[in-house]
């Protein structure tokens, strides 16, 4: 090297081709930045994952359960006859407006206004029972409803006619429906 030669011709200082001052804050500050918004994407992403989820959860928990079928309309002749649940309980409707019943399941009332709706259908039981149509519970569609009334003790309880003409139900819920318990009654088969 020469003197008054430039030391760093072949190789420069490393100050040298740094960007101006003003471009190096400005990339400071992206650096900063970038992360941070990337962080609040990902937190905004994850919140909006678990409100979707909180919100599919509550939506399910809403729906009630209601057995497969239609709405169905029947006349009184259509609904006499035998009906039978899953436990072996078995209410017979009769023509005259009287029926049996041993062991159905359902949903009670005694009207005593005591605050226990668990009440159970006297066993055996008999009494009167009746017809009528009206919309059905969760839909707007015309649906028979059986009304039965146990003699003597006044005991009441509904059953809303639901299925298919070849195969109907009679059904109620079993206390809170939020409690999607279900009572299904299906035409008991004759013989013959």
């Amino acid at each position: 090297m020469k003197r008054g030669e430039d030391p760093y011709k072949a190789t420069p200082p490393p100050w040298q081709g740094w960007p101006p001052a003003e471009t190096s804050r400005r990339r400071r500050r992206i650096a900063l930045l970038v992360p941070f918004v990337g962080a609040a994407g990902c937190g905004l992403l994850v919140l909006l994952g678990i409100g979707l989820s909180f919100g599919l959860v509550i939506l399910s928990g809403l729906a009630l359960p209601v057995p497969g079928g239609k709405p169905l309309t029947m006349s009184t002749a259509g609904i006499t006859g035998t009906w039978v649940d899953e436990g072996g309980g078995r209410l017979v409707l009769k023509e005259d407006g009287t029926f049996t019943s041993t062991e159905i399941c359902g949903d009670f009332d005694d009207n005593d206004d005591d605050g226990f709706d668990d009440v159970l259908a006297p066993n055996p039981g008999t009494g009167t029972w009746e017809r009528d149509t009206r919309n059905g519970v969760g839909t707007d569609d015309p649906v028979s409803t059986v009304h039965l009334t146990f003699t003597p003790s006044g005991v009441r309880g509904t059953y809303e006619t639901r299925g298919t003409k070849k195969n109907p139900n009679l059904w109620t819920y079993i206390g809170d429906p939020d409690e999607k318990r279900l009572c299904m009654l299906e035409r008991a088969e004759t013989s013959g």
